[in-house]
């Protein structure tokens, strides 16, 4: 169970705390450099935000001012999301609904609104005076109401959230659909917060300064980092789908992100961004697996598929972009995908199976093309090119393809095996041995192993042939106490487990599983033990919750693709070359 102690919530706190004391040193900036007009004085206020903001990054303060308030409830609703995943996998249940780690989550998700209203403000305050002296009337940019949408809507996953655990218990499925909802929200949010960034570039008149593109680039780190949140339950090494899905997400976050970035940052571009990747994913990585001492989540590194996608730019240019894109896509897809199959192995994230490895490819070319044309067809209206831009019918049918790619590992069933499986224990630990009936059994496994959660950490141990369809686990794995311990089987289409070790649990009516010296036990679906909590409900919550997240996602795309549509490029672009220098006049736009 978990308790909330005090040093938890200074996590959650100190922030915010943070965030209050740059927001005051921006206004006393800009309040001392003259940007604060007369009136009123909290429009001053935060006219003098605005000018520092504009005078230090060259973007439009009502922009720059909703991103990095964006950004800053994006990170703080992501580091919620890996704490409450680990801390799941690490100990089970809640006992509270408001722990730490789902209150970043809640005040993540609605900094989004916070920050879509903050752009509103600004950019209202930020508008000249028309005749008679009066500011004109509410601006609303589009990027502001698309990021405001998303904060909301994943907001709004929490109390359907709520009615799917009561009908249905309280399981920790990562892509049950209201967890989806809220991850979703905030995964996206990155774009709308660049879509805002570069809606504020086109009212400058001069590049960004340094510090602008630096936080362009940052965002486009973020973007990488948002699309990859989905691939929590195999970063955690605790997958509940088809490990086939591995691959392919992993290839659609890097299409997708790269090659837009490539196309907007220019030479470079890709590489830069996988580094900001690398800055976020390794703090919270930090955050997770050392401040908070949880079982700390593996991640994609992308550095060989950004170099993919900046060779595929150097020799075929980004002019073209259906052709950069899908050479992109091929490249992340192969070269890209087998540099991270090594990562995983060398790691010792996973064992990597041959097995299924050709539809693996074909599907993640698939996926990887796909999301490589939806990233070029983003940014495509900031970056001007002289050949044919993407015809709406070709991005129509990229996003098609990539949900028919992302249904195709869907299923999930069970094969006719049985396991005998046999402890040597020693003090609390064993070590498994493994005989499969048919012996054949594991032979076509994408995933065989031993998994024990939920005991304070996670473990994994390999299964080693050492006769025909007997295995023994490279290490003692843990069968006492609160650990949950399983012999795990994958192998095309079926997901598969069998229990070691599982405890008693009174408040849910489980009677123990205990560790037998022997024991013959069938395989049945992994979420029989992985979401032993699981229940049977009525039909109503699962229809409201995945009607909810089907409009959800509609309302975004309808906003997205309207916001994405009306971005221009900047008055005056930097050039063709990535770089860090320059910068506006020191006037800001009023």
């Amino acid at each position: 169970m978990r308790s909330s102690s005090f040093d938890q919530w200074v996590y959650v706190a100190a922030p915010l705390f943070t965030y209050g004391l740059i927001v005051l040193g921006l206004a006393a900036w800009g309040w001392v450099a003259g940007g604060a007009e007369g009136g009123n004085p909290l429009s001053t206020f935060f006219r003098a935000i605005s000018f520092t903001l504009h005078r230090l990054t060259g973007v439009a303060g009502w922009a720059m001012a909703g991103a990095l308030t964006g950004l800053t409830a994006a990170g703080f609703a992501a580091v919620g999301v890996y704490w409450d995943v680990a801390w799941h996998i690490d100990y089970g249940r809640d006992d509270e609904l408001f722990t730490p780690a789902h209150t970043m989550i809640l005040i993540g998700l609605n900094g989004l609104v916070f920050a879509a209203g903050v752009a509103v403000l600004f950019a209202t305050l930020d508008r000249p005076k028309d005749g008679s002296g009066s500011r004109s009337r509410l601006r609303v940019p589009w990027s502001a109401l698309v990021l405001g949408a998303l904060g909301f809507g994943a907001s709004a996953a929490f109390p359907l959230d709520d009615l799917w655990h009561k009908a249905y218990g309280v399981d920790v499925t990562l892509w049950s659909p209201t967890h989806l909802q809220l991850i979703i929200g905030g995964s996206l949010s990155p774009i709308a917060i660049w879509l805002m960034i570069r809606e504020g570039r086109q009212e400058t008149d001069s590049g960004p300064t340094g510090l602008g593109r630096a936080i362009e680039v940052l965002t486009f780190g973020a973007i990488l980092t948002g699309l990859s949140i989905v691939q929590g339950e195999f970063d955690f090494g605790v997958p509940q789908f088809q490990v086939l899905y591995q691959p392919i997400l992993i290839v659609a976050a890097a299409g997708l992100a790269l090659v837009a970035a490539r196309t907007v940052l220019g030479a470079g571009g890709a590489l830069l961004t996988v580094l900001a990747f690398l800055v976020l994913r390794g703090t919270f990585t930090f955050l997770v697996g050392g401040a908070l001492n949880h079982t700390a989540p593996r991640f994609p590194l992308y550095l060989v598929a950004a170099v993919a996608v900046e060779v595929a730019a150097l020799v075929l240019g980004t002019e073209g972009r259906l052709r950069f894109a899908a050479a992109s896509g091929v490249a992340v897809a192969t070269i890209g995908l087998a540099a991270e199959l090594v990562w995983i192995r060398l790691s010792g994230w996973g064992s990597p199976s041959a097995n299924g490895l050709p539809l693996a490819v074909v599907l993640s070319v698939a996926a990887g093309v796909a999301a490589a044309i939806l990233g070029a067809a983003l940014v495509q209206r900031a970056v001007p090119s002289a050949a044919a831009g993407l015809r709406p019918v070709v991005v129509a049918a990229a996003g098609v393809a990539l949900l028919a790619v992302l249904a195709v590992p869907l299923p999930r069933n069970v094969g006719d095996v049985t396991a005998v499986i046999s402890l040597d224990r020693l003090d609390g630990e064993a070590t498994v041995t493994v005989q499969l009936d048919p012996a054949s059994a594991a032979e076509d496994a994408t995933v065989f192993g031993v998994l024990a959660w939920q005991g304070g950490g996670r473990v994994l141990a390999e299964l080693d042939e050492v006769g025909p369809g007997r295995y023994v686990s490279s290490r003692p794995v843990p069968v006492s106490g609160e650990w949950k311990s399983m012999v795990g089987l994958q192998r095309g289409d079926e997901v598969m487990a069998a229990p070691i070790y599982l405890p008693a649990d009174p408040e849910i009516g489980a009677s123990a599983i205990p560790a037998q010296a022997e024991r013959r036990v069938p395989f049945s679906l992994n979420t029989d033990i992985l979401l032993r909590e699981a229940k049977d409900g009525p039909a109503w919550p699962a229809l409201a919750s995945y009607a909810g997240v089907t409009l959800v996602l509609a309302v975004w795309l309808a906003l997205f693709t309207r916001a994405a549509s009306r971005v221009r490029p900047p008055s005056r672009p930097p050039g063709g070359r990535l770089g860090l220098g320059g910068g506006p006049a020191l006037t800001a736009t009023r």
